[in-house]
């Protein structure tokens, strides 16, 4: 935050701070009105939801998290008994949870700098740029459902019908695709005259004609890819992904250095480029960095006070977690026999200092993204592109981890598709598969890249939100499971739909990995016996165990 947004959060805080007591009176008036009131009246428990649900979406942006789930619990808690037409008469959990309110709200709240979970908010309510596509076709109507398709997906399409039409655009703006739709091949060496002109932006080809000479037409236009009409929509969101994957990459650098201001020169060449940097200048904590930092890529002096480079790197070497992980020396050594041998304990590359400034960027993001491929062939899901089961373990220990250590909450989320073995048998698993790819593609564009998305296995997915409370977990994946039951899928002329349901469990109610696995799966197993399309979090699981016991 810039100084002038951290003053007026401050005031925001202390302006609730001001009025909190005012708001727990009301929530307490009104449990105190519920618990003489007559049974058929309901009007104080829709009070109390609505003062909970305003305490628990206030409190939490500003900070106040404690106070903000304590205003969810008793949502949560609550809404159940407006659903059954019952009133929550000495209900011992509600009662504590009410008591409570106002110790509670003596805790103090996060200071501004410390609110990262508020990129979550951020992210859903402004929205991730648009990725920007133009479209040229002589007819429309032969462009219209492609479109349509891009533009749910939430893609900004803009379509042209010549040559002339897209100069214009090109010279006031530049796509981060090009697609041209043929019927003869004269629009495309049109277009392409315009288009060459224009460098960097990528081309995709669609023709009718799949002959060696219609493609090979395209490949000497400069065409990224080619489909053959009618095309998979799928094939075409896949291409686009990849281009905006490849655009949008933000490499991590480790800089291990202890001369500061000279590490903290590549730092903010590197973070130029576009890379995300962390400098070290004691190697004692390293592979806690590593661990938690996650980089892509060391940049190690050879020569340090307390240890050298070359030992530094026989020590990450040693966990086969970092076997991997490419290791780049940056050293004014000389003289090659001693880079050959530092070179022979796992490092990767050997550079000189000094070093230009575009060699450095070039030599550092051709090894960081080498890495990144090797590690999602070894990693990841072949079918989403996801991490997959293994990794996501290992992902979920780093964060709950790093939680402890921050004294943050994390929230965990099992996703699953419904009904998804009546999709295989009807539509077969092709278009199973195109509904499973439509869950991995929605998920990498609604959340951040500090979260991690994984395949859990099947039709199940995971999801581990790092410094995200439940409250605003809940309101994310209910946006994101809302806008999946939107998204359309084709078979062949026949379109439908498919919804998820979902279960959510967080840190520190849950401490370990298996703990919290465990609550998000059995919440999710909830919201299915509950009717599907929903998103069950593990208070209702309490709830229902409550409920369970008074039975």
């Amino acid at each position: 935050m810039k100084p002038s947004q951290i003053k007026k959060f401050q005031e925001q805080q202390n302006k609730f701070s001001k009025g909190v007591a005012t708001r727990i009176d009301r929530i307490t008036a009104l449990w105190v009105a519920i618990q003489s009131a007559a049974d058929t009246h309901f009007t104080e428990l829709e009070d109390l939801i609505l003062e909970a649900h305003k305490l628990a979406g206030t409190a939490t942006t500003l900070g106040f998290v404690d106070l903000g789930e304590r205003g969810r619990d008793i949502e949560i808690l609550t809404r159940p008994f407006l659903e059954k037409q019952t009133l929550p008469k000495g209900d011992a959990n509600l009662e504590s949870i009410i008591q409570s309110l106002s110790y509670v709200s003596t805790i103090e709240p996060k200071r501004p700098e410390d609110m990262t979970y508020g990129e979550v908010t951020l992210l859903h309510e402004q929205g991730r740029t648009k990725q920007l596509v133009y479209v040229v076709a002589e007819y429309a109507e032969d462009i219209k459902d492609m479109v349509k398709q891009l533009q749910f997906i939430d893609y900004e399409v803009v379509s042209f019908d010549s040559s002339d039409t897209l100069k214009l655009a090109l010279d006031k703006e530049a796509p981060s695709v090009l697609i041209v739709d043929l019927r003869e091949f004269d629009l495309l060496n049109e277009v392409t005259n315009v288009w060459r002109k224009a460098s960097g932006i990528p081309l995709v080809v669609l023709s009718s004609s799949e002959s060696w000479d219609s493609r090979l037409n395209a490949a000497q236009a400069g065409a990224f890819a080619f489909f053959q009409k009618p095309i998979e929509y799928d094939d075409i969101l896949e291409v686009l992904d990849n281009l905006w994957e490849s655009s949008n990459a933000q490499y991590r650098v480790l800089i291990v250095d202890d001369e500061r201001m000279l590490a903290e020169h590549y730092s903010i060449i590197l973070q130029g480029a576009g890379m995300k940097t962390l400098i070290l200048e004691d190697t004692e904590h390293l592979l806690d960095e590593i661990g938690e930092f996650s980089p892509d890529l060391v940049l190690m002096d050879l020569y340090m006070p307390n240890c050298s480079g070359v030992e530094a790197a026989s020590v990450i070497r040693q966990h086969k977690s970092h076997t991997n992980l490419p290791i780049v020396y940056l050293s004014g050594e000389t003289d090659l026999k001693t880079q050959m041998q530092a070179l022979q304990v796992g490092a990767d590359d050997f550079l000189t200092k000094p070093i230009n400034d575009l060699h450095l960027t070039q030599a550092v993001s051709i090894r960081a993204k080498r890495f990144r491929q090797l590690s999602a062939l070894m990693d990841r899901d072949s079918l989403t592109g996801l991490l997959n089961h293994s990794n996501l373990k290992v992902a979920l220990d780093r964060e709950l981890s790093r939680a402890r250590r921050h004294h943050s909450q994390v929230s965990f989320v099992m996703i699953d598709i419904d009904h998804f073995k009546s999709v295989n048998d009807k539509y077969g698993h092709p278009v199973g598969d195109k509904v499973i790819k439509g869950v991995a593609r929605l998920l990498n564009y609604r959340f951040r890249k500090t979260d991690t998305c994984a395949r859990y296995g099947g039709e199940e997915f995971a999801l581990i939100l790092p410094d995200t409370p439940a409250d605003i977990a809940l309101r994310l994946i209910d946006e994101f499971r809302l806008t999946f039951s939107k998204t359309p899928f084709s078979n062949g002329p026949e379109t439908f739909y498919s919804t998820l349901s979902a279960g959510l469990a967080t840190f520190p109610e849950f401490q370990s990995i298996e703990t919290i696995i465990e609550a998000a799966d059995s919440a999710l197993y909830l919201a299915k016996e509950k009717g599907r399309n929903r998103v069950v979090t593990h208070v209702e699981l309490d709830t229902g165990k409550d409920d369970e016991k008074n039975a």
